[in-house]
């Protein structure tokens, strides 16, 4: 041991160097967790779900985005849709969400993927998209656009939603 200290004082600057090395193992290294947050987003507005088959006007959309990475997805016309999957936020904007659906009220049901668009406070829907396949080769679309007025957003908020279950 003697030996080894008298060689570090002998050496320039290895008392500093060598204060550093322990200094860099005894300080403790946070790094930010990098999950997704959950989010519960929804807008008033109007869109159409169409198949080969038929064609319906919606009204409204509820998206439960969960931070292990699962979605639900209710859309509003004259009956109520579901779907789930997962989401992602995107690398190019936090606004852009990626879903991929894996199904309806019944896992496997249908099975596709679309693109949530959030407003900039992240607070609400600006858009969503979703192409799907059902389980007997039906393809149906959902395009929806949320009206710009903030009295819409609001009111739709304030309604509970008491078929959403969060787990």
């Amino acid at each position: 041991m003697e030996w080894t200290m008298n060689t570090f004082k002998q050496i320039p600057g290895a008392g500093a160097a060598l204060l550093m090395l322990f200094a860099g193992f005894l300080v403790p290294v946070y790094a930010k967790s990098q999950e997704p947050e959950s989010l519960i987003v929804a807008a008033k507005g109007h869109g159409v779900m169409s198949s080969a088959v038929e064609e319906r006007k919606i009204t409204s959309a509820l998206v439960v985005l969960r931070q292990n990475g699962t979605a639900l997805i209710t859309v509003t016309a004259d009956l109520q849709l579901l779907a789930e999957g997962t989401w992602k936020a995107t690398a190019a904007s936090r606004e852009e969400i990626v879903l991929k659906i894996t199904g309806g009220a019944v896992k496997g049901e249908v099975i596709g993927s679309g693109k949530l668009l959030l407003s900039s406070d992240r607070k609400s829907i600006k858009e969503l998209t979703i192409k799907v396949t059902s389980a007997d080769g039906q393809e149906v679309s959902v395009t929806f656009v949320a009206d710009d007025s903030e009295a819409a957003v609001n009111k739709i908020k304030a309604r509970p939603f008491s078929h959403v279950v969060i787990a």
